[in-house]
């Protein structure tokens, strides 16, 4: 579409098409198979890169809180002073993260562990109380998994990290397969 010799549609037009059409959906699928295979084939690797994002992510929040606490003209006083602090302990955190990666990862594991065993047997003991809840058996039963599932990280964090890995590695091959079939189809569909 042209307004008097000028493009209306740019780039970002279509690159939203090639996203819709059939082959976009089969590059996506495509991208998450080989996703998926190098994570199941070196989930040490993927775990590495996990704790380097983490880390760099920390680094750069506390870098862009310190700025916002130096140069915010609207942050007065005492705010000013406790995003400085907050900049700071997220400064020193992305560095000592990026120095420990792999032990990062397992204090992280931990935390989710404890955070499954707390909001496990939470959820279990709301349910158990709330006699006029529908579908209570369920609410408990998921309580109850949740511990489980919680006491075999903070038994296990290692083997942990690894079994998370190998779900992401398998969710990703299953997503870009069902991607690829969808985009196929989508190719099949349009004339």
């Amino acid at each position: 579409m042209t307004d008097g010799g000028i493009s209306v549609w740019g780039p970002g037009h279509r690159a939203g098409e090639m996203a819709r059409s059939g082959w976009g959906v089969i590059l996506l699928g495509a991208v998450s198979l080989v996703a998926g295979v190098l994570v199941l084939a070196w989930p040490g690797a993927t775990l590495l890169a996990i704790a380097i994002v983490f880390a760099v992510q920390v680094l750069v929040g506390g870098v862009l809180r310190l700025v916002a606490a130096l140069s915010a003209e609207e942050i007065r006083g005492g705010g000013r002073v406790l995003l400085a602090l907050l900049a700071i302990v997220s400064i020193l955190a992305g560095v000592l993260f990026l120095r420990h990666p792999f032990q990062t990862l397992t204090v992280l594991t931990l935390l989710l562990g404890l955070f499954w065993v707390m909001a496990g047997v939470l959820e279990t003991v709301h349910a158990a109380g709330a006699r006029d809840m529908p579908a209570r058996g369920w609410a408990v039963a998921g309580g109850v998994l949740g511990v489980l599932a919680g006491i075999a990280v903070l038994a296990y964090p290692g083997m942990s990290l690894l079994v998370l890995v190998w779900f992401l590695g398998l969710e990703l091959l299953i997503y870009g397969a069902f991607t690829i079939t969808r985009g196929v189809r989508i190719r099949a569909a349009r004339p």
